[in-house]
């Protein structure tokens, strides 16, 4: 009896529904012999003719890595190949792809002829063709709380983000700045300079074509108020407050070059801020309050 080949799919975004069988099925199809079946590296003390894993590079599903080992081979450990589909082609025909490719790097490696791979999809030279790691740069407006029983403020954001396309874990660091939408008392104006930093996890809304990301940062706020009449410098108040905020994103298209971004954040402050502008009336920063976002987001790499 034929061994068969075993194929894992790596952790990463989930596969739902027929995907998997659709992979094993075109694997089988191709390799002939023992087939395909699904299985882990558990399996590798029990009869096989390779060991494959599919790893989902990207949460909707564009990109696929495979790699392969054939055991006893003496050429090397480990042959990988990445598929890059477009984003017209249907989801079940990028895994019934990823099943012949499958087949295709076993046979190689047990020095039979491969089976042909696809035209809808695009090996690139080797696994790292692709780096897991992805880099991305938004910017866009903001409107939120402002001052403690005060007007609104309103501005623009800069953010980077760097995800892992594996795992969906991302790290960010933004920027804002803001200023209130009227003035909180007759010739005062008050302006936000605000750090961001910290991270969170994304994951694909299939249906959608959408990647929902839900964060947790670190901030700090540096506010001056001012008198709008330059003659008066010395009037200036200024202050510090520090903070968390959570927010949930919202990417569309998720994998385009670039995507509308739309966030909702929470923040709250570890302490008030009182401004002191003579002969003004303080102007206090609440705890906590909200901001929303809007803006687009470029695929850097």
């Amino acid at each position: 009896m034929v061994a068969p080949i075993v194929v894992d799919i790596a952790s990463g975004p989930a596969v739902h529904g027929e995907l998997p069988a659709l992979l094993i099925e075109a694997c089988s199809r191709a390799a002939g012999g023992g087939g395909c079946a699904l299985g882990g590296p558990e399996r590798a003390g029990t009869p096989l003719r390779a060991l494959a894993v599919v790893w989902l590079d990207g949460p909707d599903h564009r990109r696929l890595r495979v790699d392969v080992a054939s055991l006893g081979s003496p050429e090397g450990t480990l042959s990988s190949r990445e598929l890059e589909f477009r984003e017209e082609d249907p989801l079940p025909d990028r895994y019934r792809t990823a099943g012949l490719l499958v087949a295709a790097l076993a046979s190689e490696r047990a020095g039979a002829p491969a089976p042909p791979t696809p035209s809808g999809a695009e090996p690139a030279a080797g696994a790292a063709a692709r780096p897991p790691l992805g880099w991305l740069l938004g910017a866009g407006g903001l409107a939120g709380s402002g001052l403690d029983g005060g007007p609104a403020r309103a501005g623009g954001w800069i953010m980077a983000t760097a995800l892992d396309r594996r795992s969906g874990f991302f790290g960010t660091l933004s920027v804002s700045s803001a200023t209130t939408l009227r003035e909180p008392a007759p010739g005062l104006s008050v302006q936000w300079l605000a750090l961001g930093g910290g991270g969170g996890i994304a994951a694909p809304i299939g249906p959608l074509d959408a990647l929902v990301r839900a964060r947790l940062e670190a901030t700090v706020d540096w506010v001056m108020a001012s008198p709008r009449d330059p003659k008066k410098p010395d009037e200036t108040g200024h202050g510090w407050a520090f903070g968390t905020r959570t927010a949930v994103d919202l990417v569309w298209p998720a994998e385009s070059g670039v995507a509308l971004f739309g966030g909702a954040e929470a923040f709250v402050r570890i302490h008030e801020t009182d401004l002191h502008v003579h002969p003004k009336p303080k102007a206090t920063l609440p705890r906590g309050g909200f901001t929303g976002m809007l803006g687009v987001q470029l695929r850097l790499q």
